[in-house]
């Protein structure tokens, strides 16, 4: 689930903000003013006002400036009036002099149905290339994003976009292929600073592999982690995301499960090209495809030599004696590694 991906920003107590030095203006408390002054101006009831979940309850803006909460992570999990999320957002950035509040490390809007007005809000915050967040983690899940939310998350995180934001979740919006192309050509194939990305159940065809491969080969990609799960790349698309991860440079984990990819032989030498040419690439999830023991046998025999390699999961379906193998092999490499350290 959304909750389950979390960062350790949820399991902080609560604690009192600290107070900003002397002559320092409090970034809270100017927040606070703009959004009560937006609030009236746009003549929203207190009924709309949004809640954020903080140490698992709800609670308003003025909850948090009241208790003097630190909250690092705002999750939003039910639905708000559009309205009054973007006011929110707006009054998060600074305004007419006044410093914006940068204490947020995550963002996470989990099943909101705010499609793409709440992407658009969202980043008015972020996208601001003369004031710096403290945004870390970016989280639209199950949201109904569609290619136009990814248009304006493509152009946010170009190479003149948002420099702080590391781990990117859209997972369970159903963009498709027309999303990824989107997220891709307008700017997150020159991205230098994500380095986790999920995509996952987002009816990405055959023909949005091309578009993750080039978010994979730019020389200065930081991505660490992608997460594929639950689309339909086929064969065709996930040759093409192995090409593109082939090139990269940080890659180290990658997970294609249920992709309904068939071990045919262009598959399988694209993969045992993968095992033998990128080195930082450390963990394969192909598990939920077609992958047949006769495959997974030769899987096993390109991953002869591999020490890098600490985890390559197939699917259930294979025999018992496929698995052994596997795990004879892994553990063959982590023999290597350990007899390396000794000398």
């Amino acid at each position: 689930s959304a909750a389950g991906t979390g960062s350790a920003f949820l399991q902080m107590p609560p604690k009192k903000k600290p107070a900003g030095k002397e002559g320092e203006p409090d970034q809270f408390e100017e927040f606070f003013k703009r959004y009560n002054k937006s609030l009236k101006e746009f003549d929203i009831p207190k009924s709309s006002e949004v809640q954020i979940d903080f140490d698992n309850r709800p609670v308003h803006v003025a909850t948090i400036q009241d208790e003097g909460l630190e909250v690092l992570a705002w999750n939003f999990s039910k639905e708000f009036d559009p309205m009054a999320f973007r006011i929110l957002m707006q009054s998060l950035a600074p305004k007419e002099g006044q410093t914006g509040y940068n204490q947020i490390q995550a963002i996470r809007v989990w099943k909101c149905a705010g499609g793409d007005e709440s992407v658009r809000s969202v980043l008015y915050y972020l996208g601001n290339p003369e004031f710096q967040t403290g945004v870390k983690d970016l989280q639209f899940v199950d949201n109904g994003v569609t290619e136009l939310g990814c248009e304006f998350l493509g152009r946010i995180f170009g190479p003149k976009g948002n420099k702080t934001v590391e781990l990117l979740r859209l997972d369970h919006n159903e963009f498709g292929t027309p999303g990824v192309e989107r997220l891709a050509s307008l700017g997150l194939d020159q991205n230098s600073t994500l380095r986790h990305l999920s995509l996952q159940y987002c009816g990405i065809a055959e023909d949005g592999g091309q578009y993750i491969a080039r978010i994979l080969m730019f020389y200065r990609s930081a991505l660490e982690k992608l997460e594929l799960r639950g689309n339909y790349l086929r064969e065709k698309g996930v040759i093409d995301v192995f090409g593109g991860a082939h090139r990269s440079k940080s890659l180290q984990e990658l997970d294609v499960f249920d992709n309904k990819f068939s071990d045919t032989p262009e598959v399988i030498e694209a993969l045992k090209g993968l095992f033998a040419n990128n080195t930082n690439l450390k963990k394969y999830n192909l598990g939920g495809n077609h992958i047949s023991d006769a495959g997974a046998h030769q899987l096993v025999t390109g991953m002869i030599g591999n020490s890098h390699l600490q985890q390559v999961m197939v699917t259930e379906r294979c025999s018992a004696k496929t698995f052994e193998a596997l795990e004879f092999q892994l553990s063959a490499s982590k023999g290597k590694k350990k007899g390396k350290k000794r000398k």
